[in-house]
């Protein structure tokens, strides 16, 4: 006896939860709802149509692709901009030859092998270098800021912006 009210009041409670989660419109329902062309299908949203019949419609109130004057940011913080990273990344510099300095931003890491300006570090500890990297050399003349050591393994917590030249694939720092 207990176990049948036991099921009765599961398959209750089953039954109160999924008819919760149901909806007594469909979307051909919904207020307010022509459909395409006011044919009443509900299949195809209403969408601003210009003069020749095209799709790019001048509706008021419409943010186009493109449209410079569009106010489609979030609402301000109070909170500063946060300026992306000055210098360039390390992929541009390994893709693209670049002739005389430049200041580039990176992860220094060092393993032992030969110091390295790396894209990201690899979420393991010690980390290690992950994404493009390139040998840095003269790294006495870099800041390299606050540096971390475990394990044999050297790296910046924090990107390093570094002014310098590729010689023979090497970013060699400048002080």
């Amino acid at each position: 006896m207990i176990k049948r009210v036991r099921l009765v009041a599961v398959v209750g409670l089953l039954a109160l939860v999924f008819a919760a989660c149901g909806s007594d419109e469909t979307t051909n329902e919904l207020p307010g709802d022509a459909g395409a062309g006011g044919d009443g299908s509900g299949l195809v949203a209403d969408l601003p149509v210009d003069s020749s019949g095209g799709g790019d419609g001048d509706a008021a109130g419409t943010c186009l692709a493109g449209e410079p004057v569009c106010e489609d940011t979030f609402p301000d913080s109070g909170e500063p901009p946060v300026p992306p990273p000055p210098g360039l990344a390390i992929t541009s510099v390994v893709d693209t030859p670049i002739d005389g300095g430049f200041v580039i931003s990176g992860f220094y890491f060092d393993d032992g092998t030969g110091a390295r300006l790396c894209e990201a570090l690899a979420e393991s500890f010690p980390p290690q270098c992950g994404g493009a990297s390139i040998p840095f050399d003269n790294t006495a003349d870099a800041d390299l800021g606050v540096l971390s050591i475990e394990q044999g393994v050297t790296w910046s917590d924090q990107p390093v912006l570094v002014e310098g030249e590729v010689i023979d694939g090497v970013f060699v720092a400048v002080g």
